[in-house]
Formats: structure tokens, sequence, C-alpha cells
């Protein structure tokens, strides 16, 4: 298979899991925004415990991270950045971390809840219908009617109510207590009591511990299937990683193939002037031409070779000794040129053999001044 395609189909899993990671976040979150804020719930009753405080608070925290970093995830992987990739997966590693101490601190702490718990039930009991708490009176009527059971561990436990106890009558209950109807006794806005004997005979306690042991079991859950999730998320996202850098240097090595098989040309417009690359070769110049054609050759040539040198100090000026060595070799050549084309173009010409001596005559007439001159007139 391909990197390509494996990358497609990573990135398509990765995507798919992070959703429910999504979900599983959110979920998280809103239950400890439930713990935190709902002053009608169950557990208003220990919202005063600074434990449950700092889970609730944790929950909420990892939550709304978990929710952001996997927002994070996705849009790494949609551009197929290995930075934004590398810094998701260390925030997944701190959020795995943060979770475990979470639930250990959960397990620990959960005895201590339950009988914090229970502390908290005794005082409302007692205190109901004489303070302003009505909130947890509606709390405690709820969880009795929904739960169908009376006081903590039955219904005695309302003779301990300091309302009740100042009443002279016996069997007096919360209407909440009531299996069916309500007597009704006392009633205000705030509390409704009731007189009678047909109430719900079993205790809230039991019932509050298998509530909060349920809670806490789904909670626990959640945490673990994140684990799980986001245990995935970081193989994903570490095999996503190793396959676009593979992609990368593949595609580098592509790029670099097309380069040397078609080379670019180049925007320079000189590239192929062979002027521009040999800049030092002489061009056709009419004045010096023309110059070197007048009758006095030689006078006036070497009057425009002598401006040169003055307006460039680093040529050699004119000398009038190496000028009459220049003139008496180049006389010696042009005999020399006429007697070897007399020779070869007269009606012998096909029968002579080769005589050294025009050229020695040459070699023996040349003044060597010449070839000096010349070597340092153009050097």
């Amino acid at each position: 298979m391909k990197d390509e395609d494996k990358l497609q189909i990573e990135k398509f899993l990765f995507m798919l899991i992070n959703s429910f990671f999504v979900i599983l976040g959110l979920s998280l979150f809103g239950a400890s925004v439930w713990i935190l804020f709902d002053t009608t719930g169950v557990i208003t009753i220990v919202s005063n415990e600074a434990d449950v405080k700092v889970v609730a608070g944790g929950l909420f925290v990892i939550g709304l991270v978990v929710v952001g970093v996997s927002m994070l995830g996705c849009f790494g992987v949609y551009l197929e950045n290995r930075c934004i990739i590398s810094l998701y997966m260390g925030f997944l590693i701190a959020i795995i971390f943060g979770e475990l101490f979470i639930t250990f601190l959960l397990l620990i702490k959960q005895n201590q809840i339950e009988r914090f718990l229970t502390e908290t039930v005794d005082a409302i009991i007692s205190t109901y219908g004489v303070n302003n708490t009505q909130t947890t009176w509606s709390l405690l009527d709820r969880v009795q009617k929904s739960a169908k059971c009376c006081g903590r561990q039955n219904a005695s436990d309302w003779e301990t109510n300091k309302f009740i106890q100042v009443q002279n009558t016996s069997d007096i209950y919360p209407c909440s207590c009531f299996n069916g109807s309500c007597p009704v006794f006392l009633s205000n806005e705030m509390y409704q009591f009731g007189n009678g004997s047909f109430i719900y005979t079993m205790g809230c306690e039991q019932k509050l511990k298998d509530w909060f042991e349920t809670n806490v079991l789904v909670i626990i859950g959640m945490d673990f299937a994140l684990l799980i999730i986001q245990v995935l998320q970081f193989i994903l996202g570490f095999l996503i990683c190793q396959n676009i850098g593979s992609k990368n240097k593949a595609q580098h090595a592509e790029n670099l193939l097309d380069a040397m098989e078609n080379p670019a040309s180049s925007s320079d417009p000189h590239q192929n002037d062979l002027e521009y690359y040999h800049p030092n070769i002489n061009t056709y110049d009419p004045q010096v031409y023309d110059a070197y054609n007048q009758e006095q050759t030689g006078q006036t040539f070497y009057q425009d070779c002598d401006l040169q040198h003055q307006y460039q100090p680093n040529i050699h000026t004119y000398d009038q000794k190496w000028n009459d060595g220049y003139d008496n070799a180049a006389q010696n050549y042009d005999q020399y040129e006429s007697q070897m084309y007399q020779h070869h173009r007269g009606p012998e010409h096909n029968h002579h053999f080769y005589n050294p001596k025009p050229e020695d005559d040459y070699i023996q007439h040349a003044d060597p001044s010449y070839e000096q001159y010349y070597e340092q007139h153009y050097q």
C-alpha cells in the first residue's frame, strides 16, 4: 500500500475516533458543570466539601481542555502539519496523566465523600423547617419522593427534627415521607408537614449510596473510555507524523529528479550571449581602421595608440625604438610573402622542392623587436 493511501486511511480513523473523543469530553465537561453549579441536585448536599469541589473542578477543566485539544489535533491532521500534530500529542500526554490523577483521587475520596454525605443528611433532617435553607429541604423532599424512603436510616430519624420536637402531636413527618396523599398538619410556602402513619419505612441512606456509587462508576468509566481513545489517538498521531514525513521526503526527491531532468531556463537575457561571457574580445573600431589605412600609417596609428596609453595608464606608452623595429619587421615580412607567392604560383610550382632558404632569410631579416613590441603592446 502506498504511503498516500495509508495516510488517508489514518486521517479518516483519526477524525472518526476524535469525534467520539469530543463527545465524551463534552459529557465529562457537562457532568462537572452539573456538579459545580446545580444548586437543586443531590450533589448540593456535599457542595461545601473542598475535596468534592476539587474533583468537580478538575473534571471541568479536563473536559474543556479535552475538547480544545481534540480540535487542535483535527486542525493539524487536516493541514498535515507535523508541528501541530506533535503539539497535540504533547497535550494528549498531559491530559492522560491528569485524568489518571483525578480518577485516583475520586477512588481514594469515595469513602470520605459517602461519610460526609451521611452526616449532611442528618444535619438537614434536624434543621428541616427551622432555618431558611429551603434549597436543601426541597432537595431532601425530592430524594424521599423519588426513592420512596423516609429519613436516613428509617422514619424515626425525624424525631430529631427541632420543629417536630416542639409539637405536642406524634407521627408528624414531612409530606414527602407519606406513601400516597399527605394529611397536611402544618403548611407554608417553604415546607409541609403531615400527621399519619402511612409512610415509607425504608431509609434513604442506602439509596443515596447506590446513587453515589453509580455516578462514580459512570465518571470512572468515562475516564477510562477517554484514556483508551486518547491512547489510540496518540498512536494514530504518531503514525500520521511518520507518513507525512515519508510523503514529504518522496515529494522532495521527485522535485529534485524533475529539476535534474528538466532544468529551468534562466531569465538572464545574456546567458547565451557570447560577448557577455567574453567581454575581452576586441570589437570592430572604424576610427582605428581608417587611421591605419592612411598614407602615413605608422604615424597616425601610433598617435592614436599614444592617446589610448594616456587614458589607460596600465598600457605601455609609445616608444620610437619599438616603432622603427616594427616597421622594419613588417617590410621584411611583406617581401617574404611576395617571394613565397611567386614561388608557389610560378609556372613550375608543381616540380619544386622544399627550399629552406626563404624561410631562413625571413628569420634572418626579421627583427626580434617585432615580436617583443607585439607582445608588449597587446598585453
